[in-house]
């Protein structure tokens, strides 16, 4: 692995954007490692767009800049390999008139349910896949959800909510199985 980037050269010497002040810069392994942080940050937590009116989701702008970040950060450091996961975006609260109607009927029987909705995403890329629609029970304790994704949607399921919102939101997204070809059970 070299530790000399060299840069193209740059045609617009009028442009508002940062100027290197070398021809040659070098960065150290330390550096390198903090940027990929930075990388794997904005790669999880950071959404530039709406995604259905209800969650949030990755422009194409921002993904071809992560990409290109990674192309940087692939000529820099050298990966492990890792196994395909899904994570979510942060929750966005829903009005229950937008949520499924097999969510809405699964807890109709319940007073001062809160709805949220999540994007989910296939790691290391960032692929959006899908939709987890919740809804939290906060008194008794539960949460029932409904993912969709690929065209399919799954039944509603129950299950007792977790320490926190992500943790609830954690049960029903790592529950999600990498190995199924429709990643769901198919319910129409």
């Amino acid at each position: 692995m070299d530790d000399v980037i060299y840069l193209e050269a740059d045609a617009d010497q009028c442009s508002d954007e940062p100027k290197p002040k070398a021809d040659i810069l070098t960065i150290s392994g330390a550096d390198a490692m903090a940027l990929d942080e930075f990388v794997r940050h904005v790669n999880f937590r950071c959404y530039d767009e709406r995604f259905k009116d209800r969650g949030m989701m990755k422009s194409r702008a921002l993904r071809d800049q992560l990409d290109r970040m990674r192309e940087i950060l692939g000529t820099l450091l050298d990966y492990p390999h890792f196994e395909p996961f899904y994570y979510s975006s942060p929750p966005s609260d829903m009005p229950a008139d937008q949520a499924e109607p097999e969510l809405i009927s699964a807890v109709a029987d319940r007073s001062e349910v809160q709805f949220y909705s999540v994007g989910i995403y296939l790691a290391p890329d960032s692929i959006p896949v899908g939709t987890l629609e919740i809804a939290i029970d906060d008194e008794a304790g539960e949460a029932c959800g409904i993912v969709s994704m690929r065209g399919m949607t799954s039944a509603a399921a129950w299950t007792k909510t977790g320490a926190s919102l992500d943790d609830t939101i954690s049960t029903f997204v790592n529950a999600i199985s990498i190995d199924d070809e429709d990643g769901v059970e198919p319910r129409r």
